[in-house]
């Protein structure tokens, strides 16, 4: 399958640019060390596979509820005052997740409010990137997801070390408190850049969502499925076909996340250059082979390699179909942006929950099967219903 060229657009990497890209990566820290404290978190509590695969549920829960009201939010009070609450409340849940001997009703409490608060600085980056660059948007959000790879690469490799050392697994999430407070400082008082109530209400008409923008909302929908159903059972992947120890389960699911990066950080490249819709097909189906390497193997480094590249495949898919969807709302980018965090809390709430869920009725190991289930769905949905992208 051929990758079709369009117009090559280079995002402006300013200070609120830079800002934007940090404050987005240590979330992502949040995100991939959290999934990689699963297995811990759950021998550390005693529960079982459904009950800690509640913690997804309650931080897509919390996404959920701040994505349908975030628009609404940003029209009121500014993109940048809501990137300011986000840091503070994401500090919150944080620090209410790691309190020492907490029980799983306190921890679903943490991941609830880091969910809520984390959804804001999602949707208001991705709405704000996309307005600032322009052009740009796509290539600008690949890159924006490439560091926040990065970050959680290392995120879950210190949550990992951590747990095999005396420093603990939650010394690899405190560092999100401190760097969150950073941000807040460098960006400073004036938030008024990232765009204030008038600027953004003038950008929002009050319209209706094209049709066709439900079928890139419902792609986003499965890409998050496959990659959080991969980031959040990946660990116990590990452990149960190759007999890892949940300090190595969690530290070698670095491997999807390292994918994820190299894959981000080369994929924005391929997003000024080449056309969506076009590198997303691609994506899709070398995610497919990547994920049948590492599923139908035993041998650790085979595994680790098949997690490897298919992160490496999964990399542009939410970034290039949040800048698909954006392309589908008809200019309605703070609404676009909010629906997308929609998906994505609905997505990564539900679908790790029913891989949990079908593991206690069929072998993990196949209930690990429902990752492809959601890329073909997604292939389908490009393939059917294209979006053309704009030079």
């Amino acid at each position: 399958m051929s990758l079709a060229v369009t117009t090559t657009h280079t995002p402006v990497r300013d200070r609120v640019t830079w800002i934007s890209y940090i404050q987005m990566s240590f979330f992502a820290w949040f995100m991939y060390s959290f999934g990689a404290t699963q297995a811990i978190l759950r021998d550390e509590q005693g529960t079982g596979l459904v009950v800690a695969s509640l913690h997804g549920t309650f931080l897509s829960i919390g996404g959920l509820l701040a994505a349908l009201i975030v628009a609404k939010v940003m029209l009121r009070y500014g993109r940048g005052r809501i990137l300011r609450v986000g840091s503070i409340g994401i500090i919150l849940g944080v620090l209410v997740l790691t309190w020492p001997g907490a029980s799983f009703g306190i921890t679903f409490l943490g991941v609830f409010l880091a969910g809520f608060f984390g959804t804001f600085i999602i949707a208001t980056v991705n709405a704000f990137l996309l307005d600032h660059e322009g052009a740009a948007g796509p290539a600008a959000l690949t890159e924006a997801n490439a560091l926040a790879c990065f970050a959680g690469l290392i995120g879950s490799l210190l949550v990992g070390i951590g747990a095999a050392t005396l420093l603990g697994w939650r010394a690899g999430m405190y560092v999100v408190v401190i760097a969150l407070i950073a941000v807040e400082i460098w960006r400073g008082r004036n938030t008024s850049v990232f765009g204030e109530p008038p600027e953004v209400v003038a950008k929002v008409e009050h319209a209706k969502i094209p049709r066709a923008f439900w079928w890139s909302w419902s792609l986003l929908v499965c890409v998050i499925a496959a990659e959080f159903s991969l980031t959040f059972w990946g660990a116990d992947l590990l452990r149960e076909r190759c007999g890892f120890g949940p300090a190595a389960a969690a530290a070698s699911l670095a491997s999807v996340v390292g994918g994820m990066f190299i894959g981000r950080a080369f994929g924005s490249r391929l997003a000024r250059a080449y056309k969506t819709d076009s590198i997303l097909r691609v994506a899709m189906i070398c995610g497919l082979v990547s994920f049948a390497i590492a599923w139908s193997f035993t041998w650790w480094p085979v595994v680790i390699l098949g997690l490897f590249l298919t992160g490496l495949s999964i990399s542009v898919h939410w970034p290039l179909s949040v800048s698909r969807a954006v392309v589908a709302s008809d200019g309605l980018t703070d609404r676009a942006a909010g629906l997308a965090s929609v998906a994505a809390s609905a997505a990564s709430g539900i679908a790790p929950f029913v891989l949990g869920a079908l593991s206690q009725t069929l072998d993990f190991h196949l209930a690990f099967l429902i990752v492809p289930v959601f890329l073909i769905c997604g292939l389908g949905i490009l393939l059917a219903k294209p979006v053309h992208q704009p030079r």
